[in-house]
């Protein structure tokens, strides 16, 4: 029973050998940490690079219609099949990206390179009339908004004008117009 209260302060080999065991698994720890920090930083480049690369080189995207200012939004866009899903296929692309920042899956310093194109579409004067038609549409049947996301996004960077909410705007402001039933 005295053996066990006595501390015995000798290091023998076999308690050198054991410590000398967990050295290779620390370091290969380490390695493995360090080479699954690079993995998924390219993965994120990647996907990164897909991102910008789906809005650069898709021809679905109408976003070049948009960034260019082409007066778009009359009376026949929704007659236009092909018009409709190429501004509707970018602005629900765009609205995606508003929820990834939103969901913090990609950091502000990521969505720096969107947000550009994001305010190049909202300053188009068409873009800001369809706004103005799909929220005073949603409103009025009682619908959620399309491209939540992007809407948020603009209407939480105040970049609606105040005559947007009203929904008599278009009777006395020539930048809206009614084209949707509400």
């Amino acid at each position: 029973m005295t053996d066990l209260l006595n501390f015995n302060p000798e290091i023998t080999v076999s308690d050198i050998m054991s410590i000398l065991s967990f050295v290779p698994i620390i370091i290969g720890g380490i390695f493995a940490l360090v080479k699954w920090n690079k993995d998924i930083k390219l993965k994120r480049a990647e996907y990164m690079q897909s991102l910008i690369d789906k809005i650069e080189n898709d021809n679905s995207s109408g976003f070049y219609i948009i960034e260019y200012n082409y007066e778009w939004y009359n009376a026949m866009f929704h007659c236009n099949r092909e018009l409709e899903q190429k501004i509707d296929y970018t602005l629900s692309y765009f609205n995606y990206i508003c929820y990834l920042k939103f969901r913090k899956i990609i950091t502000k310093n990521e969505f720096n390179f969107f947000e550009y194109k994001i305010k190049r579409i909202i300053q188009n004067p068409s873009i800001q009339n369809y706004f103005y038609n799909l929220y005073h549409f949603s409103s009025h049947a009682n619908v959620p908004m399309i491209f939540p996301n992007l809407f948020e996004y603009i209407k939480k960077h105040n970049l609606f004008d105040n005559f947007f909410w009203d929904k008599e705007a278009y009777k006395t402001n020539a930048k809206y117009t009614r084209f949707l039933n509400f």
